[in-house]
């Protein structure tokens, strides 16, 4: 695959092709067809199941590289026995395995799986695309759901608060594993994505993206304003992009100021109601997360 450094050395080869019966504005969609862009046709798709199975309902195959769906719990470990599988043919060889899996099947329900996996540091690109919630089963509350959000299981209160829990540090709890790559990247933000996807695929052992996935369903929001809203995340901090190579951290997006996070929350339906209370709190917890973060001291950071 060229190495991608500007727009110009994106493939126009599709590995995806359209038509598939996903949400309008799914940006779980994008986030595979850019990955297979940067990675290319040497690529095996392992999806655990969530928003992204009815992208491939029978008969239609809309992807033109191998896709291998398993159970919601254990795209990892599928993705250690085709490793082992291509090993045992002598046909592993510039193959790259790719888990392209939802929050609820990486942070909650497959997260034995993946923990396994890392932990012997199996071959494999794990991608976890973020939206936030179960979204495929109702928009339910998962541990990747933010602090003041209001899901089907953590609704407004009637006093302005919502879900009362921070979201689980995944990033930070695979870079504790001692897995070699591990980044966070946006869809909004195509160009580092593809560069982290081809980074992971050129490092031996297991990798990690947390791919920030805005829901237009689940979030409420247009459909025409996803990338818009990934934007506005990046921008007012509440989803920083960075990578930890081998243990060193690099923050790939240093704006001069952050956007204030209000920005962020009054797009979408899912803050709608929130107090100034819990706005001011988000706010606080940017804040605070933000100054290490400048100072390269990742370890010290509190993640919203």
């Amino acid at each position: 695959m060229r190495t991608i450094k500007t727009i110009r050395d994106v493939p126009t080869e599709e590995l995806v092709a359209g038509g598939a019966p996903l949400c309008a504005g799914c940006p779980g969609a994008l986030g595979l067809k850019l990955a297979l862009k940067a990675l290319g046709r040497n690529t095996i798709v392992i999806n655990a199941s969530g928003c992204m199975t009815l992208f491939t309902t029978f008969p239609f195959m809309p992807t033109k590289v191998p896709w291998l769906h398993v159970a919601i719990e254990n795209a990892a470990a599928a993705a250690t026995g085709v490793r082992a599988a291509l090993e045992q043919l002598g046909r592993n060889r510039g193959v790259n395995v790719l888990c392209f899996a939802g929050d609820g099947a990486t942070y909650d329900i497959g997260f034995q799986a993946l923990s396994g996996a890392v932990s012997r540091r199996d071959d494999f690109i794990y991608v976890c695309y973020n939206n936030n919630s179960f979204s495929n089963t109702g928009v339910q509350m998962s541990s990747a759901t933010p602090y003041g959000t209001c899901t089907t299981t953590t609704p407004l209160d009637g006093q302005g608060s919502a879900n009362m829990l921070m979201r689980k540090p995944m990033a930070r709890i695979i870079a504790a594993h001692g897995a070699p790559y591990v980044a966070q990247a946006c869809i909004s933000d195509a160009m580092d994505y593809m560069r982290k996807l081809q980074k992971a695929a050129s490092i031996p052992g297991p990798k990690f993206i947390d791919l920030l996935a805005p829901c237009p369903t689940g979030w409420g929001f247009d459909p025409s304003k996803t990338i818009k809203i990934g934007e506005l995340a990046i921008r007012t901090g509440a989803w920083p992009l960075y990578e930890i190579e081998n243990g060193r951290f690099t923050l790939n997006y240093r704006p001069t100021k952050l956007l204030p996070v209000r920005e962020y929350l009054k797009s979408q339906r899912r803050f709608r109601g929130i107090s100034d209370g819990v706005v001011r709190d988000i706010q606080g917890f940017i804040n605070k997360e933000w100054k290490p973060l400048l100072q390269g001291s990742y370890w010290d950071a509190a993640e919203y």
